[in-house]
């Protein structure tokens, strides 16, 4: 199983950090594995670096272009792929901050639907994986 968290990188941020990618996953894991007594340093750093994401547009985008697929599910904020052919199980969590995606895939199918976002920055810590969403190919 996999776990994507994806980030709206602000522009400022994208426009400097869009030939580095490896700078800014440096800085998303430093966050990320930032000590319990440093959160308000580790929630100022996050908050330069990422735009909140409209929950109810990504929701509803999500679930106008799902919502026809026999596969698929919808409960508040959480979406859902159970396809038992491909098989494809996978669960995006659509928060302000950040989306959680957690998926037995490579290519989970939620991620051909954020595509259209130019910014959005796409990390899997555990396995140190991370990629530009726009920049993924054979979305």
């Amino acid at each position: 199983m996999r776990t994507f968290y994806i980030f709206n990188i602000n522009k400022s941020f994208y426009n400097l950090m869009k030939n580095n990618p490896h700078h800014l996953f440096r800085a998303m894991e430093d966050i990320h594995n930032f000590d319990k007594n440093d959160v308000d340093m580790a929630y100022d750093l996050f908050l330069q670096i990422v735009s909140p994401f409209d929950k109810s547009k990504i929701n509803n985008k999500i679930f106008g272009e799902s919502k026809d697929n026999d596969f698929y599910s919808k409960f508040h904020n959480v979406h859902r792929i159970q396809n038992k052919y491909i098989p494809e199980d996978s669960m995006l969590v659509v928060n302000k901050a950040f989306l959680l995606l957690e998926s037995n895939v490579l290519k989970p199918s939620f991620l051909t639907e954020l595509k259209e976002y130019k910014n959005l920055f796409v990390c899997d810590f555990k396995n140190k994986d991370y990629f530009w969403l726009n920049e993924l190919v054979c979305l």
